[in-house]
């Protein structure tokens, strides 16, 4: 099988390693720098008032489209095995 032709391939990390030229792997970026900031904000509110109301923070992963995806192929043109 050929990547993206046969079959489409996604990380969900978006590691420096995911867009390399010879990889470039679609990829879900979760944010890691601003899930990291948030982490550490709400440490050190706890830190300061403990009795501070929990906090929920909801980021939204983003894709990261590379050379490992491609469109779905028309109904009816897959491959033959």
């Amino acid at each position: 099988m050929s990547v993206p032709d046969d079959i489409s391939v996604a990380g969900y990390d978006n590691t420096t390693f995911a867009a390399l030229g010879p990889i470039s792997l679609t990829s879900v970026d979760q944010a890691g720098h601003e899930m990291g900031h948030s982490a550490v904000r709400l440490l050190l509110d706890r830190i300061t008032d403990r009795r501070r109301p929990t906090t929920r923070v909801i980021l939204s992963p983003t894709l990261v489209p590379r050379r490992t995806t491609a469109p779905p192929a028309e109904r009816g043109s897959l491959p033959s095995p």
